[in-house]
């Protein structure tokens, strides 16, 4: 394996969010023979993320120190172990270093009726469970006496409600108040993504995501700002 190459593991939902997932990577990382990415899909937090759902709902508590974030929290951090062996396993025990990039997804499966209301305290607390989840793994990883040099970047990202905001917002569409089902009836004409073939999710979906249509997305996804502004950093190209 050359040493110049980047390797990014992704946790996603399931194979149609892993691959626009990779396009998204590819398109700030570099070419793809600059590229190793690898899907880890024996992990997901659909289940869990779910469950924080009903339970937040429940108890109209959507944040840390209340018991579904905690829940939630401690599923990530267990996850994030989890991912982090796996990707091992594909790269080889050892071998990953700081270098490295873990990406760790997932739908909210909530609507958002604007931009803005990503900032709310409902929603935005998701983001601040996954960040104190993956300070606790370092914090793991550290009293295993683990090296920071073998240990990779890892990188939240919670879509809502599904990675779909990303096609729409690459092809210029507008997706909130949307609900997931009906923004993937809108940009793929059908809701079951298990029936469309390969070469028709390219053509709908990932042929809109590419270097020039990372604006578009970091202009109207705000869960997606930070995420870019740190691949691009980590880029090999000066100009995403």
């Amino acid at each position: 394996m050359e040493l110049s190459k980047k390797r990014v593991g992704i946790v996603s939902d399931g194979g149609t969010d892993y691959a626009i997932f990779s396009r998204l990577v590819e398109c700030l990382l570099g070419d793809k023979a600059e590229l190793e990415i690898f899907e880890l899909n024996r992990q997901s937090l659909r289940d869990e993320v779910d469950r924080y759902w009903t339970a937040a709902n429940r108890a109209n508590c959507y944040y840390l120190p209340h018991q579904p974030a905690k829940d939630l929290q401690a599923a990530i951090v267990n996850l994030s172990i989890a991912a982090f062996s796996d990707f091992e396993g594909e790269v080889g025990v050892g071998e990953i270093t700081n270098q490295d990039l873990l990406l760790i997804t997932t739908d909210s499966e909530k609507v958002l009726k604007r931009s803005q209301a990503y900032f709310e305290d409902w929603s935005f607390s998701l983001s601040k469970i996954f960040i104190g989840a993956i300070e606790k793994f370092y914090a793991f990883q550290a009293q295993q006496a683990y090296p920071y040099r073998y240990l990779p970047l890892i990188l939240p990202f919670i879509c809502f409600p599904s990675s779909e905001v990303l096609i729409a917002a690459a092809s210029g569409q507008n997706h909130y108040g949307q609900k997931p089902k009906a923004l993937k009836q809108k940009l793929y004409e059908t809701d079951n993504l298990a029936t469309l073939r390969d070469e028709v999710f390219a053509e709908k979906a990932l042929r809109h995501i590419t270097p020039e249509s990372i604006e578009k997305i970091f202009s109207v996804v705000p869960e997606s700002r930070w995420l870019i502004q740190t691949l691009a950093y980590s880029s090999t190209n000066p100009n995403p």
